[in-house]
């Protein structure tokens, strides 16, 4: 096969993120529930001479464009993991176009990563290669988009991958949409930092298995998710990155109570439906916050 394969990688957001406590290897191991966000990058990728991986706009302001073959973003550190797992030499050549901010809580370099396992796997004709222990390899949060569900529980450090129910179904309704406004401030964290400046408390994991169940129940309703929704690292987000804490402190003075994805510095608020999100979208602008109404990917 030598046509190029087009995946497009979406972003993600923490529902839930539960820090169970620290483990022997230095990682933490955590509780969260994930959903696909359907903001994405687009992935292209074809056979080469040579690994040749371009992300555009670069990583780093000012830099090139190309981050391989010596690069060590996610996308090069996927199509190397996945040759090195075959015995290949990782002679691709791969195209990021930039949509997800970076360092952002979003995911999108992991789920680049993924996308660029999912397409070399295609390219190759590997059918029979699980992605996920390769995934796991590459970063945390790479499993979750390597294992192609919009909605999952999280265990371990990310490695352990539970699909959940497709569908949120409020009680005597038809299955809906789940809508958020999410707020992108021009401004990242690195993850390493973030969990570095946390100091506890841990979680227990209860909010993520409540979640989890009411999703498999069909009652994951707007104001369910809102009364379940914890962030464990918000706190360490905070001083990393001040313009979190400046940004909840200002929406919370409009009622407005804002999450912090991932490790942030991406937030969201969870609305009751399209409407709503536009509506606390346009309140949060108003506060002078990058804000966007998106559906969270899990509805069928």
């Amino acid at each position: 096969m030598s046509a190029k394969i087009h995946v497009l990688a979406p972003a993600k957001v923490n529902l839930t993120l539960e820090v169970l406590g620290r483990r022997g290897d230095g990682y933490h191991d955590l509780a969260s529930v994930m959903a696909a966000v359907d903001l994405y990058d687009d992935v292209r990728v074809g056979p080469a001479r040579a690994l040749d991986v371009r992300i555009r706009p670069p990583l780093h302001p000012g830099g090139p464009a190309v981050d391989a073959p010596r690069g060590d973003d996610l996308a090069s550190r996927a199509a190397r993991a996945i040759a090195a797992a075959c015995g290949r030499e990782p002679k691709v050549h791969v195209i990021v176009r930039k949509r997800i901010p970076v360092a952002a809580g979003l995911g999108g370099g992991s789920s680049d990563a993924a996308a660029v396992l999912h397409a070399i796997r295609r390219l190759w004709d590997l059918a029979d290669v699980d992605l996920m222990p390769i995934a796991a390899t590459v970063g945390s949060d790479v499993p979750f988009f390597a294992a192609g569900c919009a909605l999952a529980r999280i265990g371990g450090r990310g490695e352990r991958v539970e699909p959940l129910a497709a569908r949120s179904i409020p009680p005597g309704g038809p299955a809906q949409p789940v809508w958020i406004s999410l707020v992108t401030p021009a401004a990242r964290s690195a993850t390493r930092d973030v969990f570095a400046a946390f100091d506890g408390p841990c979680g227990d994991g209860r909010a993520t298995d409540e979640m989890a169940r009411l999703f498999a129940a069909g009652a994951a309703t707007p104001a369910a998710l809102r009364a379940l929704a914890r962030n464990d690292l918000t706190a360490a987000a905070e001083r990393v990155s001040p313009v979190v804490a400046e940004a909840r402190a200002a929406a919370r003075d409009r009622g407005i109570d804002l999450h912090v994805s991932g490790s942030g510095p991406s937030l969201f608020a969870i609305a009751d439906d399209r409407a709503d999100a536009i509506r606390l979208s346009r309140a949060l602008r108003r506060l002078g916050l990058r804000a966007r109404p998106h559906r969270l990917a899990i509805t069928t």
